[in-house]
């Protein structure tokens, strides 16, 4: 199955999937779908967006080239952060919302600093609700461009300006992806 194929995949399996409403604040306007509810709750979905220019410039600013399978999603489609277990994906809008992704990478002076001199770069979070960035690992950048997903220490960045691998999530963002296409449907959470 191609890239594009593969993400088109999964980006209907989540908007077909039931998904927990996200606060106002967290997601964009075109995302959001039907009105308010529980205070300013709302459900939202991944829409495809022909004008995505946040990315190139963002590339170089990492490492190395985002994985075939991530540039996939993050240059054809908007999305709020969102939960596929065992991560949150962080937000793609092209806004300045607190997740979004290309702030992420590099906006913390502490974390992205260190982060991205190791050859690293943040584009989730552990569902744990734990601090510790969800990280691409250039380091091990396969031949088709895919590299692993890695879990990284928040606290030693902090006090320490150190890399340290808390566990390796996937070994790729394609594998990741893949195993979510082929499960059952389950709720997709924010």
């Amino acid at each position: 199955m191609s890239v594009d194929v593969l993400i088109d995949a999964f980006v209907r399996k989540v908007n077909s999937s039931p998904r927990r409403r996200i606060r106002e604040e967290d997601v964009p306007r075109r995302l959001r779908e039907g009105g308010a509810e529980f205070g300013l709750y709302y459900d939202w979905t991944i829409q495809r967006f022909n004008h995505i220019n946040w990315i190139e410039p963002l590339e170089a600013a990492i490492p190395a080239p985002l994985p075939p399978s991530y540039r996939s999603l993050v240059t054809r489609y908007l999305f709020p952060a969102f939960e596929i277990s065992p991560i949150i994906l962080l937000a793609n809008t092209g806004q300045t919302l607190y997740h979004e992704m290309s702030m992420a990478m590099t906006r913390d002076k502490v974390l992205s600093i260190v982060l991205l001199k190791s050859g690293y770069a943040q584009f989730a979070r552990p569902n744990t609700g734990d601090s510790d960035p969800v990280c691409f690992d250039f380091n091990r950048k396969s031949a088709d461009g895919e590299c692993p997903i890695v879990r990284i220490s928040h606290h030693a960045i902090v006090f320490n300006s150190a890399v340290k691998l808390m566990d390796e999530i996937a070994p790729s963002f394609h594998e990741l992806i893949d195993g979510f296409v082929r499960t059952e449907p389950e709720k997709v959470k924010a």
